[in-house]
């Protein structure tokens, strides 16, 4: 049976909820709060370039079209991680023209780190609000993602 479609401002309250959080979670002085907990810098463009790579190596453009950034601007991302020792270029394995970036073990490492610290910080913040509450919370960005994701096309 559908549920019936919520009223608009249950719906307006969310997004505006949703937009606060996205944005007090990527302020500067948030993820330094971060990478201070990890115990190493990387600002938050360095960690949504790395984690990505965790998945898998690419070209430079792949890794700009995903992140919607212009290549001029990763080249230079990946040239100063590269020279951090946080990823590796390697030869494209079926186009000798072309290279592909990868994360190396330290840049893994690097990850690793920032993402413990953001879940220890996290736990910490939502450490009052009930377990069935949070499960009910993530169930819903889990779906709201899902159909974001498929809404864009991506």
């Amino acid at each position: 049976m559908a549920h019936p479609a919520p009223t608009v401002q249950p719906v307006n309250d969310f997004t505006d909820a949703l937009v606060r959080v996205v944005r007090f979670a990527t302020l500067p002085r948030f993820t330094e709060r971060v990478a201070e907990e990890a115990g190493t810098h990387l600002d938050r463009s360095a960690y949504v370039l790395l984690a990505y790579l965790v998945e898998d190596r690419c070209r430079v453009g792949e890794l700009a079209e995903h992140l919607c950034l212009d290549v001029s601007t990763v080249s230079r991302q990946v040239h100063a991680l590269e020279q951090r020792g946080l990823l590796g270029r390697e030869p494209h394995p079926t186009d000798r023209r072309g290279s592909v970036v990868g994360i190396s073990p330290q840049g893994r490492k690097v990850v690793e780190q920032h993402r413990g610290a953001r879940q220890e910080l996290f736990a910490e913040l939502l450490s009052d609000i009930p377990p069935a509450e949070l499960e009910t919370v993530t169930s819903v960005l889990d779906e709201l993602a899902s159909r974001i994701e498929t809404l864009a096309g991506a």
